[in-house]
């Protein structure tokens, strides 16, 4: 028997205790990395304004045939300094950014509680998100099964999916994930499927104070656990299911590592919590101490979007997550915009050419 086979047979019986142990002697907060923040100004809220107005943006094809453009209208309203640190983050240490200020349309429609409402009523503030994604040369897509003709979802409560755990469910807690981590990661190969998203969005619309969005750094996590964790976490032992936002289940990822690391390449990873299984002892136990230390008070951030704020992260270097909360249903509820972003277009397979940003999952 290993020495390891011993330390996780002496630990498997107390799980719990030995979490709380090892987190309580860890103190993380000289590690942890701040979130860095673009503040528009009023006068470079009314310039961006001014041009999306001149723009018809009403559809996500619309939209992604105007990204150029948007790009160099973002380039025109702010300045230098705000624009480089856009361009500069997808090679930067720092995993997410805010960009608050975002120009919003004249009327905000209620809520939606339907499932796929367009954006034409929100044609201001989708131009903008899309600036910025032009601004750090991504490109904006969705899956096929959670979205048939928009990049743009609408992560909203929506009536009979309450419970799901998904960016259309509200009661249940939505623990700690990457999304849509059954597709290829940026360090493996694709073939029949689309590659999982570099880049996840959220821009906010309505606010709940009290229903921040959980966001942590996955190196950040790894930082505070024993090296055995990371070592266990990356051997071929996992299966990852398609996530419930899919709809029908399919795909399910068989023997898999959670976590890729090289020092070319850097740090992937498709945990999440509700799609993660394993049979193997220690495999198990790994991303039980993962799981808690991903929740550890001091690595991760709570954001609040309030309207017309963009949140944007490296999906496959973070974790995000969310609690439940009791829907109003009244028209205000909370309500934010999701975009994926993916770098490298000959890494995904569109369903249809009329639609190249849906794409197959």
């Amino acid at each position: 028997m290993s020495k390891l086979d011993k330390e996780i047979g002496k630990a498997a019986a107390c799980v719990d205790e030995v979490i709380h142990e090892w987190l309580e002697k860890q103190s993380v907060t000289s590690i942890r990395r701040e979130i860095p923040q673009i503040h528009l100004s009023l006068e470079e809220q009314r310039t961006l304004q001014a041009g999306l107005a001149s723009l018809d943006v009403t559809d996500s094809a619309s939209g992604i045939r105007h990204m150029p453009a948007l790009g160099l209208l973002l380039e025109s309203a702010l300045c230098t300094e705000k624009i480089q640190q856009l361009r500069n983050f997808p090679q930067a240490p720092e995993v997410a950014m805010i960009v608050r200020g975002l120009p919003l349309d004249p009327q905000l429609p209620a809520t939606p509680y339907d499932l796929e409402p367009g954006i034409e009523n929100l044609s201001i503030l989708a131009g903008a998100i899309l600036s910025v994604l032009q601004t750090l040369q991504t490109r904006p897509l969705a899956y096929e099964g959670e979205s048939s003709d928009t990049v743009f979802r609408h992560v909203s409560p929506k009536h009979k999916r309450e419970t799901e755990k998904s960016s259309y469910g509200s009661r249940a807690d939505l623990d700690m994930h990457v999304d849509n981590p059954h597709l290829p990661l940026t360090c493996e190969p694709v073939s029949q499927l689309s590659a999982c998203p570099e880049y996840l969005s959220l821009t906010g619309l309505r606010c709940e104070l009290d229903v921040p969005t959980r966001i942590v750094a996955i190196d950040e996590v790894l930082a505070i656990l024993p090296t055995w964790v990371e070592e266990e976490l990356s051997r071929p032992k996992f299966t990852v299911r398609r996530p419930a936002s899919f709809g029908k289940q399919g795909n399910v990822l068989e023997n898999v590592p959670l976590l890729y690391r090289s020092a070319n390449d850097g740090l992937y990873c498709r945990y999440n919590k509700a799609s993660v299984e394993t049979t193997c002892a220690n495999a198990q136990f790994a991303l039980q101490l993962f799981a808690a230390a991903a929740n550890h008070a001091d690595v991760v951030h709570h954001i609040l979007l309030q309207p017309g704020d963009m949140l944007i992260f490296k999906n496959q270097q973070t974790l995000h997550a969310r609690d439940g909360f009791t829907p109003r249903y009244d028209g205000r509820d909370r309500w934010m915009l999701r975009v994926f972003g993916v770098n490298d277009p000959a890494r995904v397979m569109p369903l249809a050419p009329h639609q190249p940003y849906i794409v197959r999952a």
